[in-house]
């Protein structure tokens, strides 16, 4: 084989691959910004995180609860949690969270979506076209 010829099969196959995945962005979680009254906490950018994971607020929350091991409820644009909570505790259920439902295991990229087949979920990243069986907890 040439060697041009493989520069361009080269060239021919990086045009073919999704913008999105060509760009090296850094995902980044916004960290908690919490508001606390009396023996409640209320987490007031809770939107602002649920739009960057990009997942449907009932997965999360029935998740991010179970792991506080809390009651809570959205109230408007905020998360209220039944009891007293420090940020690092909640960045860190988050950050968890994200990495078991949001990135993908493969290319580590947040351009993923959760895809329920029967009782099993499984995350498809359409970056790297990875499908992995996600263990609900």
């Amino acid at each position: 084989m040439d060697l041009n010829d493989y520069e361009d099969l080269l060239e021919e196959a990086y045009e073919k691959i999704p913008e999105n995945v060509k760009k090296s962005s850094r995902f980044e979680i916004p960290k908690v910004e919490l508001r606390i009254e009396s023996r409640n906490t209320f987490i007031t950018n809770f939107n602002k995180i649920i739009s960057t994971l990009n997942r449907d607020r009932r997965h999360f929350l029935g998740i991010f609860l179970k792991s506080a091991g809390t009651m809570g409820e959205i109230r408007g644009q905020q998360l209220f949690l039944k009891g007293q909570y420090k940020e690092q505790v909640l960045n860190k259920l988050i950050e968890n969270y994200t990495k078991t439902y949001v990135l993908c295991s493969i290319c580590k990229k947040p351009d993923t979506q959760i895809q329920r087949e029967g009782k099993k979920l499984y995350l498809k990243c359409t970056a790297c076209g990875a499908r992995v069986e996600v263990k609900e907890k």
